[in-house]
């Protein structure tokens, strides 16, 4: 990448030596034009996409999977244990350790449906940011005094900010941050910089977490970010994108590859490696939309075949529901379809028998239910 300086500096200030951006709110060139050729087909792989998302009748019903699997291949990028149970299943353990654990993928999946809300409605923001940020940690109580903030301090001896790699890395001081993240703004509302948003995209993912503004949840929630700059852009018309995955999956290489922009100030191998994770990440989210649709036809077929006429409505009502919360209990199939306490369990039996759904082993009260094969679906 060439401009008008290298990507990355070093500060003296507050008695330590940090690693800091430069501005970036200003023009890049690059020399690879195997770029250029990979954007062309990253855009047109996106557009797919978003036609399939466009046309696939009842999307709404799924967004809910698409978010939780995002949520728990970016958490577990950040050594947070995490699953699709926890997303999705009342808590079955009262001890202290499953509660945070659950907790942490619930706040998570909160922070992005309320962001996806908020920028259908408003342009980016510092504030949204930050709101986004504070949802990960609401009622946890050792991280909620800073959750939304902007750190103010760093100490030197904290290994907080060590890559996983194991490569020790200063992030900038409080004087330099303030500037920086101003200046973050600017490059993603400035249009006349003529960059593919693609670029944008990447440069800005990578200087979060060079800076780092947050004393943690700094990569998950520049993923998020990700995630609103796409639907800010129309570029997908619904949360459906699960970049994570693909990162999640090359996790060494994700901070190997920042690392080569602290150390070596070399942009262009993150960029191409971001592209590949936006390609590899949109045929990802189609073929889950392709074998989805194949399971949806198949289940309708299984219901006008091996159920009863009668029987037919209320078992396409609770496989409606079980797309969304595909973890139920009887009572909350009771509660949610408005029968009896008999009927209910009578047709989770019939779902049973039919293979739709099997019960849940371990659970402490009450039998839960799960939709399996279109959990499978979306296993990493």
């Amino acid at each position: 990448m060439s401009n008008s300086g290298d990507f990355i500096n070093q500060s003296y200030r507050e008695g330590y030596k940090s690693t800091s951006s430069f501005l970036i709110n200003r023009s890049f060139e690059w020399k690879d034009k195997q770029i250029n050729i990979m954007l062309e087909s990253c855009m047109h792989r996106l557009g797919e996409l978003n036609a399939y998302c466009k046309y696939f009748k009842d999307i709404d019903t799924h967004l809910p999977m698409f978010i939780a699997i995002e949520v728990t291949a970016s958490n577990m990028m950040e050594g947070i244990r995490s699953n699709m149970t926890q997303a999705f299943l009342p808590s079955t353990s009262k001890g202290y350790r499953s509660l945070i654990a659950q907790k942490q993928v619930t706040n998570y999946i909160h922070s992005i449906e309320w962001a996806v809300q908020e920028i259908e409605k408003f342009p980016l923001t510092l504030h949204m940011v930050k709101e986004t940020h504070r949802m990960l940690y609401a009622d946890l109580p050792k991280e909620e005094e800073t959750a939304g903030k902007f750190r103010m301090r760093y100490n030197a001896k904290d290994d907080k900010y060590q890559a996983p790699s194991g490569s020790k890395y200063t992030p900038p001081n409080k004087h330099d941050l303030k500037v920086l993240i101003n200046d973050a703004k600017w490059f993603w509302r400035n249009e006349d910089l003529e960059l593919p948003y693609l670029i944008k995209m990447a440069i800005s993912l990578c200087q979060f977490e060079t800076i780092l503004p947050f004393l943690d949840g700094n990569g998950r929630t520049a993923r998020t970010l990700i995630l609103l700059e796409l639907l800010s852009l129309k570029f997908i018309e619904k949360p459906i994108f699960c970049l994570s995955v693909f990162f999640e999956k090359n996790r060494l290489e994700y901070y190997h590859r920042l690392n080569l922009i602290r150390s070596k100030n070399d942009v262009e191998q993150w960029i191409r490696f971001f592209i590949t994770g936006i390609n590899e990440t949109a045929a990802f989210c189609i073929d889950r939309l392709d074998e989805l649709q194949e399971l949806k036809d198949n289940y309708k077929e299984r219901i006008e075949n091996k159920l009863g006429k009668k029987r037919q409505p209320s078992a396409k009502q609770l496989l409606h529901i079980l797309y969304s919360k595909p973890y139920l209990s009887v009572n909350e199939i009771k509660e949610e379809m408005q029968l009896s306490f008999q009927s209910a369990n009578q047709l989770v039996k019939e779902f049973e028998e039919v293979g739709f759904i099997k019960e849940m082993v371990g659970a402490k009260r009450n039998r839960v239910f799960y939709l399996w094969e279109y959990l499978a679906i979306f296993e990493m």
